[in-house]
């Protein structure tokens, strides 16, 4: 584990320091398959509470679409929360022990999901550090601080499946 001073910790929020992980982190991510991109949290919320898109399953801590869910573990189109995103790899970190949440990441066709930008972190050494503990890859560009096992017995479906991540300017 890397050992970091006070003033280091601090230099990983910095104004600064923002930009650059925010562009490794869209190009990390992009290289995983996942289509990522930008968005200010206005023009957001605007185009993802529009009555002709639909969400199947909704799990927002940051924002509220004003939409029902309708709790499918299976939903075609679904859009969650990532804690955290970490440019040097591109991954998202999904802390949950919802079960729903969790077959949702695996089964969804179409999967948005949103992270803020200020909870964008150079790397796992920097979650490590404000968690106390190591992140478990559970695929997709997907970890977990709470999942345990490993990842070697997931499958999944044959049908299409897109992963959308949104970093929110913002938030």
């Amino acid at each position: 584990m890397e050992v970091r001073t006070f003033t280091q910790q601090q230099n990983l929020f910095s104004t600064e320091n923002r930009r650059d992980l925010l562009d490794s982190f869209l190009a990390n991510s992009n290289q995983l398959g996942n289509d990522s991109l930008k968005v200010d949290q206005e023009l957001f919320i605007e185009a993802a509470s529009k009555e002709n898109v639909q969400f199947e399953f909704i799990r927002l801590n940051s924002i509220d679409l004003h939409k029902k869910s309708c709790e499918i573990s299976n939903a075609k189109n679904a859009i969650i929360e990532a804690e955290y995103a970490i440019a040097d790899s591109g991954k998202l970190i999904i802390d949950t022990q919802d079960s729903d949440q969790l077959l949702t990441i695996f089964l969804a066709e179409i999967l948005h999901i949103i992270v803020p930008s200020s909870k964008i972190l150079h790397s796992m050494d920097d979650l490590e550090l404000i968690k106390g503990k190591r992140a478990i890859d559970v695929g997709r560009g997907i970890a977990s601080l709470t999942s345990s096992g490993s990842n070697k017995g997931l499958s999944f479906s044959s049908k299409a499946i897109k992963t959308l991540v949104y970093v929110i300017e913002d938030l």
